[in-house]
């Protein structure tokens, strides 16, 4: 009974639009009231939820993705990706989703990506003749890699949840990442050679090596990260504030980061890791309620009965989490679903780094999914296109991502590979 009214209290306040935070955190007062367990339970499990080291490296990691952004690399990162591929049939669509891609390598944030590379696109595509929700629905799927090539907030997360090695599932984020960029290149090529767009012409290798040399110091970050994590010289949580540091210093390199810029950029972030944070424990306090009445195993064992498996149940959890999505905050999902759908992974055999990448590129997906896709808002908001128009533009890209989602479920190599060949 009580395992009911909390999922439905849940469920009612979601469809009140509620915040998502304060439907986790009424709800799980509600479930504890029914239970009779005191509301001091509260102040402690969200101690514990945030009690985490690792934990730490997200909001470094924002506040990274926001210097960033305010100090010019995004700028030039548009610039390189545009010297590689504006000239080729979609061009300024493909320097959208290419920057994208270097940017998320950055700021491990889709929400980041989306606002700091649909700012510098949004214009220039509409000047060449860009459908307005065709741009839009271009920049809000490019910000799909943000949560997938690392560092990734919400590998991050499931590595906190499940005890899984952080370093282990950055590397294992890399092929899947560049497939889903690779992909949707692809589409977009498709797609725009039927639209009347005007075509930048090729500047040479001249001018690429020029726009390289203005994005190198923003390119060399992530080999910095990457290669201080994987040599042993600092944890992810310490590459976190390598990489706020090492933003810092370009930014005043190139002397477009101020006080009053860095100071934005500090605002933002303390607003957008408050939003993580405050979502992460209104889901610890559901979590545990949820744990306490034996609901993961309960669901976990029907759905290793009901698999039969690993094929079966990683088909099945793509649907329910592809689902879960298009309703849910990708953090809060996380935290509460990992723990239901873990257990019953372990016991297929399935590797756990594998299925971090899979419960990641599912929720992933989520963000440009309708009616909750926070991408499409995002990507709405800078275009100034209604979210209905970028909703039957996002379709194609939404079919293409699912495509992605079940080679990487099924073609483990092309997660593990880079992992089995470092560790």
């Amino acid at each position: 009974m009580t395992t009911a009214a909390l999922f439905g209290s849940l469920v009612l306040l979601m469809l009140l639009r509620v915040p998502i935070a304060v439907s986790l955190g009424l709800s799980s007062v509600f479930g504890l009231w029914l239970s009779g367990i005191s509301m001091e339970i509260i102040a402690q499990r969200m101690l514990a939820t945030n009690n985490s080291f690792p934990l730490l490296a997200i909001p470094f990691f924002i506040l990274a993705g926001e210097i960033m952004s305010t100090g010019g690399m995004s700028r030039r990162l548009v610039g390189f990706a545009s010297s590689l591929v504006s000239h080729m049939t979609g061009g300024l669509a493909a320097v959208a989703i290419l920057s994208s891609s270097f940017f998320a390598a950055l700021s491990g944030s889709n929400a980041a990506t989306v606002a700091a590379i649909g700012g510098v696109m949004n214009q220039p595509m509409e000047e060449k003749g860009y459908r307005p929700e065709y741009t839009a629905a271009t920049i809000a799927a490019a910000g799909v890699t943000g949560m997938i090539i690392p560092p990734s907030i919400l590998l991050i997360l499931y590595g906190v949840v499940t005890g899984v090695s952080i370093s282990d599932l950055f590397l294992a984020g890399m092929v899947p990442g560049i497939l889903i960029c690779v992909s949707l290149l692809l589409l977009n090529r498709f797609l725009t050679s039927k639209q009347e767009v005007e075509k930048t012409a090729f500047q040479g290798g001249q001018e690429i090596w020029a726009s390289f040399k203005q994005a190198f110091l923003p390119l060399l970050m992530p080999v910095i990260i990457l290669s201080g994590i994987y040599g042993g010289v600092f944890t992810p949580t310490e590459a976190a504030i390598v990489a706020v540091l090492y933003g810092i210093l370009v930014g005043a390199f190139y002397r477009e980061l101020t006080l009053a810029s860095l100071w934005r950029a500090f605002y933002k972030a303390v607003l957008s890791s408050a939003v993580v944070m405050f979502i992460m424990n209104a889901a610890g306090v559901f979590a545990w309620l949820i744990t306490i009445n034996q609901v993961p195993q309960s669901i976990s064992a029907h759905m290793a009965e009901f698999a039969g498996g690993p094929i079966v149940y990683l088909l099945l959890v793509n649907v329910f989490l592809l689902i879960v999505g298009c309703l849910m905050n990708a953090a809060a999902a996380i935290v509460i679903f990992t723990s239901i759908l873990y257990p019953a992974a372990m016991s297929f055999g399935i590797d756990p780094v594998l299925f971090g990448i899979i419960v990641s590129v599912n929720l992933s997906i989520g963000t440009v999914t309708p009616p909750l896709g926070v991408d499409l808002f995002i990507a709405s908001a800078i275009t100034k296109v209604s979210i209905e128009r970028v909703v039957a533009a996002i379709w194609p890209y939404i079919l293409v991502l699912i495509v992605d989602l079940l080679l990487i479920t099924y073609i483990a190599p092309l997660s593990l590979t880079l992992v089995r060949l470092v560790g």
